[in-house]
């Protein structure tokens, strides 16, 4: 397990370990004054499947120690009773419990075969297609003709272009460089459907007309095509994961929904 990993799971202990300040109710693992890390804290924070090396353990516990004894300075100075700090204590808490109360709630979502094969139908040849591509977004639909007229030079007129495109304050470039077809219909979302279908059939050089996006515009210019030989099962896995999530995403938004009705929400204006 990486370091990063294990500082995370050391700090998440600190959320239950550092309230046990009597006896333990379990096998302990570790003792520092009257805090203990039990043995059950760490089944608690295994993740399924992700087996723990004695050097990782042993990570874990020294991290441990040392969050431990900073928590109790940290007490010692009476940083607890911060006013501040209290409210984002609270707010962990808070956002502790949101978070596991949508796990529990998207415990049951799955996405079958079947879908996935619903989804690849008059799809799946995007996956054998890389591209690259320069996408620009601004926001006053009367710079259009300025930029198409930028991203149509070619050779070194090109590269200047594209540097006076990149000073513009109000305009924002992304140039992607061999990126598979399939995946980027998929991961940009911000990009219009109409002009994804575009993307489809565009020539090299070719550079689309400016689209409306969530309250800007877009414009792509297509720099490259060539074919792609992707594996099957890493694509059917990667449309597993982007089903699964959009399921989550329509469980969330009507989970909040139903919440609006039953519990009273009101935003209130002239606060400090």
């Amino acid at each position: 397990m990486e370091r990063k990993g294990l500082l995370l799971l050391t700090a998440a202990l600190m959320l239950t370990a550092c309230k046990k300040a009597e006896k333990p109710r379990g096998k302990a693992i570790a003792r520092v004054d009257g805090i203990y890390l039990l043995e059950e804290d760490l089944k608690v924070l295994q993740v399924p499947g992700l087996s723990w090396s004695e050097e990782d353990k042993s990570l874990l516990l020294d991290n441990w120690i040392r969050n431990t004894l900073l928590y109790l300075g940290a007490k010692d100075e009476g940083l607890d009773q911060d006013p501040l700090l209290k409210r984002k204590l609270l707010w962990s808490e808070r956002m502790l419990l949101a978070q596991e109360y949508m796990k529990r709630k998207a415990a049951s979502l799955t996405v079958t075969d079947e879908e996935i094969d619903g989804f690849l139908k008059d799809r799946e040849e995007l996956f054998k297609q890389g591209i690259s591509i320069v996408i620009v977004f601004f926001s006053d639909s009367s710079r259009a003709p300025y930029i198409r007229r930028l991203l149509l030079r070619r050779g070194r007129r090109y590269r200047y272009a594209m540097e006076e495109l990149r000073n513009q304050s109000d305009i924002n470039v992304t140039e992607l460089d061999s990126v598979n077809l399939g995946y980027f219909y998929l991961e940009f979302r911000s990009i219009p459907e109409v002009l994804k279908e575009k993307l489809r059939w565009m020539r090299k050089g070719q550079v689309s007309k400016a689209f409306s996006a969530d309250g800007e515009y877009v414009i792509i210019k297509l720099l490259e095509r060539f074919p792609l030989v992707p594996q099957k099962s890493e694509i059917r896995s990667y449309i597993r994961q982007v089903l699964y999530e959009r399921k989550r995403i329509a469980l969330e938004d009507s989970l909040v929904e139903a919440l609006r009705k039953k519990f009273e929400v009101e935003k209130i204006s002239g606060g400090s």
